[in-house]
């Protein structure tokens, strides 16, 4: 078996590296944290349906499938919710509403502006975008 140079070697690590650095998974996704969650969504008209959340961003894109950013810069992990309620029907900016938590924790959260669109599947469909705006309750299973 013939082994490579050493500069050979030296730019074989140095790719490896840049991968490893850079990734495969986007920036805003933790792989200890749980995606595609099931949830029933209770909109402002009262009628509830069974989602599955795949992830959080804006209109154009999905900006993470692990979590929400609140506007004090805070994680709201996406598994850790049992409930999500009071949410405010502003058109633009930041969501206000109230996060329950499966350790039983509540506490009120902004989640910004580019955070606010789910992305949710509903049964075998392709994903829909829905405004967190236009959602008066999530019940997590």
């Amino acid at each position: 078996m013939k082994l490579a140079p050493l500069g050979s070697a030296i730019v074989v690590v140095g790719v490896v590296s840049l991968v490893g650095t850079f990734g495969s998974t986007t920036p805003h996704d933790d792989l200890r944290h749980r995606s595609s969650l099931r949830a029933t969504l209770t909109s402002v008209d009262g009628t509830a349906r069974t989602v599955t959340l795949e992830g959080v961003g804006c209109s154009i894109s999905m900006c993470s499938r692990v979590r929400a950013k609140d506007s004090n810069k805070d994680d709201v992990w996406l598994d850790g919710l049992s409930s999500v309620r009071q949410i405010s029907h502003d058109d633009h900016g930041p969501v206000q509403a109230i996060f329950r938590f499966r350790d039983g924790a509540e506490r009120q959260a902004s989640i910004v502006e580019g955070n606010r669109i789910l992305y949710v599947r509903d049964g075998f469909r392709t994903t829909e975008k829905l405004d967190l705006a236009s959602v008066a309750r999530i019940d997590f299973e």
